[in-house]
């Protein structure tokens, strides 16, 4: 996986969220009204003007307005953050442990959006702003794989066979002992055989979810790492190569969670 994080799907949300933002903005739509209100009273109030000019003016200033709208980095990270927010809300998750880790993922994104917020255009900005893209793909993975651990936890038919299959194990074990039928016992054996596999297949299932649970505190530790390390980073930290191997080990976090959340998948579909 790359760094890459401008070509993901959710930053390409981000970037569209942004532009609609910019389009409808109150403040582009004041200049509109007032070029229409021109475009009719402007030729008596100015002789020699014409109406198309009242038009094509507020055209050109809703588009520069638009423009600068689209191009303000405060305004695209606040509207990235609403999007995150909104895509990945941490109350949509039944479990409390998961609740609470994407919570703290959150707050870790509003510290370096406030820490972005003060830090003057240059080098390390446009730093600051590849690691926020990064960390929000970090966060979109994370509330993944919470949601397939929900899955897991409220899905009572594996629940019960991880309690049940073994006893009928243990009894299908007793019955094989006790009987000396060679018919019955084959019956058996192939009830075992089903019924091991079945077994294993759960184990596999519970193992991946352990897997997703102590994956997912690790990245947690990991973004208070990154975010303790972004704070102490200045321009020479960025032309030193440090940025990029920091970026790296996000872009590997990230990979191991989405590798996580394939696992489950596809340990739950075989079962």
């Amino acid at each position: 996986m790359t760094t890459e994080a401008t070509g993901s799907p959710l930053r390409q949300r981000i970037q569209r969220a942004i532009i609609n933002n910019a389009i409808f903005d109150w403040r582009g739509g004041v200049v509109i009204a007032i070029s229409i209100v021109l475009g009719f009273f402007g030729p008596d109030l100015i002789p020699g003007s014409q109406w198309w000019m009242w038009l094509l003016g507020g055209a050109a200033g809703w588009g520069a307005l638009t423009w600068s709208i689209i191009k303000d980095p405060d305004i695209a990270t606040r509207v990235a953050a609403e999007l995150l927010r909104q895509k990945y809300e941490p109350t949509a998750l039944k479990s409390a442990e998961s609740k609470e880790r994407l919570i703290k993922a959150f707050e870790y994104r509003g510290r370096l959006t406030d820490a972005l917020s003060k830090t003057k255009a240059g080098v390390l900005r446009d730093h600051l702003e590849q690691t926020l893209a990064e960390i929000d793909d970090w966060i979109a993975n994370l509330f993944s794989l919470a949601q397939r651990l929900d899955t897991f936890e409220s899905d009572r038919t594996v629940q019960n066979d991880l309690k049940n299959v073994p006893a009928a194990i243990q009894r299908d074990e007793a019955r094989l002992r006790s009987t000396s039928d060679p018919a019955l016992r084959r019956q058996i054996e192939e009830t075992l055989a089903a019924r091991r596999s079945h077994l294993a297949a759960l184990q596999n299932l519970q193992s991946t979810i352990e897997r997703g649970k102590s994956q997912m505190d690790q990245t947690l530790s990991s973004m208070g790492t990154v975010y303790s390390q972004v704070l102490l980073m200045d321009a020479k930290d960025i032309d030193s190569g440090r940025a990029q191997r920091l970026r790296d080990d996000i872009a590997e976090e990230v990979k191991s969670l989405h590798e996580i959340v394939e696992a489950m998948d596809e340990v739950y579909k075989r079962n």
